[in-house]
């Protein structure tokens, strides 16, 4: 009987230490731990709380609580392990892919195999990520809020016609606050008193008018861009400006056109700048038709028929009166926006004549004056790639455009044509055109005091060399203040050839 005990005690004891062995040290026994919980609950416990050791006299206890605590160490790595693999995988499907396949398609390779183009630093900046910029101008109508954003992204509007006045959508709220910004802009110009004209009024040693005509800027956002403003806030890094160049611009502003320059001292009112930045010649005459055309008389006349004699002499020297110069620069963004060369002239053909028209209906005797610009020249050569599909140099292939200038200049040879025709319906007006071109003798040839065109040259950025333009066009299409200033003398050579060469504002 004492044998057959010691047989049962040491299988009891093979038997207990085989199942504290298969439990990997998960489970104490009985006997050593009773407030031991039951197993899942351990093992749960195990990954939530720090790994250790449990105190415990006996060898073999403590080699197999070891083994179980580096498992479920192990365990623990691997879930980490995988998490990171997880993360990596989700961002590369979700940033790095989208990225690629952005560059991939830019170089046109999607879009019928033209190859890949490389886009450079300039093309990096301009990069059309926009409708994220919804831009306000503050009360003081020059400084602006700087948002983050660029330019906004290709738009086709080859099959909307150039000639009818039509607004931007609703949906593009900085396009209307801007609108209605100017035209109460206009609104409060034409509120001011009109200036009395009297019998001896003094005038100047060439006998001319006492006051100058009041300047108004129509345009996009080349025009705009006086204000230092882009929707009517500081642009962007897109434009290439240093953050100083807004106010550089409105001073110069200031220097050439404001209440610090020769004009702006004798000026009836000060000048408005009335340019959106995109705008087209469809919007644009929507916008003259919509509140943005001043309507008030800046010399005070009376025409109710119980004037007298002297009075009536007075109305007449009133009407004879140039009372405001229309500066105009529009067209770009029509080809832009993939429109052909063709269609563009028709709407900047409307653009002149609506203004004109305008200014007929309001006062048929009184004399009306413009001065047109010729579209700048531009070298944002990839938004001319960027236009294909729909708008490509050949269709079948989807050959891009590989530059706007070949589009530029067949609008501008047209345009002394369109002008003439002005000339030849609106007889009373004085129409200058401005020129990028050179004259035969030079831009002097602005002296002469019948001119029909301002050949500016490099005042409107007319430049073979490279380096010179990025210099006053950083941004290949806008002009920084350099640009601005530079371009300020080709405008006073065309407000000098309108008065007739009774002005000098060029030292």
């Amino acid at each position: 009987r004492k044998k057959k005990n010691n047989r049962t005690t040491i299988m009891t004891t093979l038997t207990t230490s085989d199942n504290n062995n298969n439990n990997d040290g998960d489970e104490d026994n009985q006997s050593t731990t009773p407030n031991a919980r039951p197993r899942r609950r351990r093992k749960f416990s195990l990954l939530l709380s720090p790994i250790s050791l449990p105190p415990s006299s006996s060898s073999h206890l403590d080699e197999n609580n070891s083994k179980g605590c580096w498992k479920t160490s192990v365990m623990f790595l691997n879930t980490i392990k995988s998490a990171v693999v997880f993360g990596i995988i989700v961002v590369v499907l979700l940033v790095v892919l989208p990225l690629w396949l952005s560059f991939y398609d830019y170089g046109g390779e999607r879009r019928g195999g033209i190859g890949k183009i490389a886009k450079s630093e300039l093309e990096r900046k301009f990069d059309s990520k926009a409708s994220d910029v919804v831009e306000s101008d503050s009360g003081d109508d020059q400084a602006g809020v700087e948002v983050e954003g660029s330019g906004r992204p290709f738009e086709y509007i080859g099959d909307i016609d150039p000639t009818k006045p039509l607004p931007w959508p609703k949906k593009e709220a900085d396009w209307w606050a801007l609108h209605e910004l100017l035209a109460k802009r206009v609104a409060e110009s034409d509120s001011l008193p009109p200036i009395s004209i009297s019998n001896n009024e003094p005038r100047d040693k060439n006998n001319d008018n006492l006051y100058f005509p009041q300047l108004i800027f129509y345009g996009d956002s080349i025009t705009e861009g006086w204000n230092g403003t882009s929707f009517g806030n500081i642009p962007g890094e897109h434009r290439m400006w240093s953050p100083n160049e807004p106010a550089l611009i409105r001073q110069i502003f200031d220097k050439h056109f404001g209440q610090s320059s020769v004009w702006g001292r004798k000026a009836a009112r000060p000048p408005l700048v009335l340019g959106i930045s995109g705008s087209k010649t469809y919007d644009f005459i929507w916008r003259i038709e919509n509140g943005e055309f001043p309507v008030s008389r800046i010399f005070d006349a009376k025409d109710d028929g119980s004037a007298t004699a002297a009075e009536s002499e007075t109305e007449t020297a009133a009407n004879q009166y140039l009372e405001r110069i229309f500066i105009i620069l529009m067209g770009t963004n029509n080809l832009g926006g993939g429109m052909l060369p063709e269609p563009t002239i028709r709407g900047m053909d409307a653009v002149g004549r609506t203004i004109l028209q305008k200014l007929r209906d309001r006062n048929a005797s009184q004399p009306a004056a413009i001065l047109f610009s010729e579209l700048l020249p531009r070298r944002d050569d990839f938004r001319a790639r960027k236009m294909c599909p729909p708008r490509c140099k050949n269709e079948k292939t989807l050959e891009p455009f590989s530059s706007f200038m070949p589009a530029i200049e067949k609008v501008n040879r047209a345009l002394p044509d369109v002008l003439d025709g002005w000339r030849r319906d609106y007889p009373e007006s004085k129409i200058v055109l401005l020129s990028s071109k050179e004259g035969e003798n030079g831009i002097d040839d602005s002296k002469s005091h019948d001119m029909k065109t301002i050949f500016c040259g490099r005042e409107m950025f007319a430049m073979e060399r490279q380096e010179e333009f990025d210099l006053h066009m950083p941004d290949h299409l806008h002009p920084n203040a350099k640009g601005y200033d530079l371009w300020a003398r080709c405008i006073k050579r065309g407000l000098e050839a309108i008065m007739d060469g009774n002005v000098q504002l060029l030292s």
